[in-house]
């Protein structure tokens, strides 16, 4: 069994013990890089999607800066 990541360094438990909530960190450190990436990839999507929309929505709002992909 893995030692828990609070363990691993103190600002970790530092962290724990000021009200964060580790678990996230935990599962993304359980992922490949791989999946990691393809997460982070769908949420970019995501994003852009939803950005896109809102300027469909209201064409006077303007991004701060043009969509990447």
């Amino acid at each position: 069994m893995e030692a828990p990541i609070t363990d691993i360094h103190p600002a970790l438990k530092a962290a724990e013990n000021a009200g964060f909530d580790l678990s996230l960190l935990e599962s993304n450190l359980a992922l490949s890089p791989a999946e990691r990436w393809l997460q982070h990839s769908l949420a970019l999507d995501m994003a852009l999607e939803l950005q896109q929309a809102r300027l469909i929505r209201d064409p006077r709002l303007q991004p701060a800066s043009p969509p990447s992909r």
